[in-house]
């Protein structure tokens, strides 16, 4: 008679567990790993934005490390609260990750919202921050930040300031602008930042307060022109352009972007996106072309991204209220 192969009991249970599709143990459920196929990240704003370009830029990178497409899915509406409810509500196996912006912790300070911010996902990484700048269309008569606050009195309600949406990072930004500088200016939303760019392109609306990440292009081709940088220093490579600080208005209007995943997802899995994502912020290359659009690579552990979420949505909720801003 053929030798018995004997299989330790725990082997055994656990190999049947997996045929069975049962849950593992906590000690085998560690050991999981990203998903051997296409990756979905969604990215809740229109394509050609800041947040757009940023998803690509870290999607292409991660592409190549994994081996498999990492799919950028623009799902854009509501400040950010179409695509977040789409991955708040999507299977937490790894395959789904969500880019965030500033608008992320702004759009719950005056939207009823499906999904808890902090608890419907997990921290995965931080990826950049960069300052934001106010752009005139070319042709607009004003050159300075004070230029443009006397034409919006001399012209009352026929001044328009483009925005990516209703409680987006450029509504927050024209909004806390308007109230320490008290430039008349209409706000006329979109479905994201691209649009609104390209609107002002058009001379269809004829300020806006954006990404520079977004804005570069455009400026280089001659079709706007910057006022002030929205942020604490001056930019490297426009030195001729002062901050808001130094045009008398003291505000720091900076985004950042970030990835989450759906509560749920392994904390193997977020961890090793959490290790890749940090790999790529160190290549220099990435580092530099950031730096080109006018940002710079901020890696944090998966702790500090979640503690400046919290920060961060304590401080717009405090805008919302001093600035009055409502949902249309």
């Amino acid at each position: 008679m053929d030798e018995c192969i004997r299989i330790p009991r725990r082997q055994f249970n656990l190999a049947l567990a997996g045929t069975l599709g049962l849950a593992l143990p906590l000690g085998a459920r560690a050991q999981q790993k990203i998903p051997d196929r296409p990756i979905m990240l969604t990215v809740p704003f229109a394509p050609g934005g800041s947040n757009d370009i940023m998803g690509r830029a870290i999607a292409e990178r991660l592409s190549t490390r994994f081996g498999h497409n990492v799919v950028v899915e623009n799902r854009p509406g509501a400040g950010s609260v179409v695509g977040a409810e789409h991955v708040a509500r999507s299977r937490p196996d790894g395959t789904n990750l969500l880019l965030i912006s500033a608008a992320f912790t702004m759009t719950p300070a005056v939207t009823a919202l499906s999904y808890d911010p902090l608890k419907s996902f997990v921290p995965v990484a931080m990826l950049a921050m960069g300052p934001s700048v106010i752009a005139v269309t070319s042709s607009f008569p004003a050159n300075t930040v004070q230029e443009l606050i006397d034409y919006s009195h001399k012209h009352p309600g026929k001044v328009f300031f483009g925005s990516a949406g209703v409680a987006s990072f450029q509504h927050f930004a024209i909004e806390l602008f308007k109230m320490k500088s008290g430039a008349d200016l209409t706000v006329v939303q979109y479905k994201g930042g691209g649009p609104a760019l390209l609107d002002l392109v058009a001379g269809n609306v004829q300020v806006s307060l954006g990404s520079l990440i977004q804005m570069r292009p455009f400026l280089e081709s001659g079709k706007i022109k910057l006022l002030a940088i929205a942020g604490p220093k001056r930019v490297a490579f426009l030195p001729k352009i002062p901050t808001l600080k130094e045009a008398g208005i003291d505000i720091d209007m900076r985004n950042w972007w970030a990835l989450l995943a759906p509560t749920g997802t392994p904390d193997s899995i977020v961890q090793q996106f959490h290790d890749e994502v940090n790999v790529v912020l160190k290549n220099p290359k990435v580092e530099q072309r950031f730096a080109a659009e006018g940002a710079d690579t901020m890696p944090m552990s998966r702790e500090q991204l979640a503690a400046f979420l919290k920060e961060q949505l304590a401080k717009w909720a405090e805008v919302a209220a001093k600035t009055g801003i409502k949902k249309n």
